[in-house]
């Protein structure tokens, strides 16, 4: 399988602010197609949206985001386990909430090892993951 670079985003947004989802997905491009955790156009990943309440350790660094098992959500952490190059990161701290740009991040890993999920498995909320991407914060884009 080969490799997929990310685009760079189209607009610049400000590390630590919050914006609506529709503004995230505007400025990076994306189509408005599901799945919502990745922002993506014809295939490619441009962007991340993480729910801290699925996605408890996306503001680690490095960081973890914890891909689904229900329909096409296993096929998309594939794809952005095999992403190249910087990928926007947002998480939502609180559910309905806006989505804070956490800084530029890289795909450094994946794994789909039971073990490792198993670890990470919270019910009654976190009940089903198919892969664990890891990310690391590129240094030009850490809060200051």
């Amino acid at each position: 399988m080969s490799e997929q670079s990310s685009p760079a985003p189209s607009a610049q947004h400000a590390i630590g602010q919050g914006y609506d989802f529709a503004e995230v997905r505007a400025a990076l491009g994306g189509e408005a197609q599901p799945p919502n955790f990745v922002i993506h156009r014809d295939g490619a990943i441009l962007g991340l949206c993480l729910g801290l309440m699925w996605n408890p350790r996306a503001e680690l660094d490095p960081a973890e985001v914890w891909v689904g098992r229900k329909g096409d959500l296993p096929k998309w952490g594939v794809k952005l386990a095999e992403t190249a190059g910087p990928l926007p990161v947002y998480v939502r701290r609180q559910e309905g909430g806006k989505w804070f740009f956490i800084g530029l991040h890289e795909v450094t890993g994946s794994t789909a090892e039971l073990p490792a999920i198993k670890q990470r498995l919270k019910p009654p909320v976190i009940t089903g993951i198919s892969r664990i991407v890891f990310l690391k914060r590129l240094s030009e884009s850490k809060p200051a």
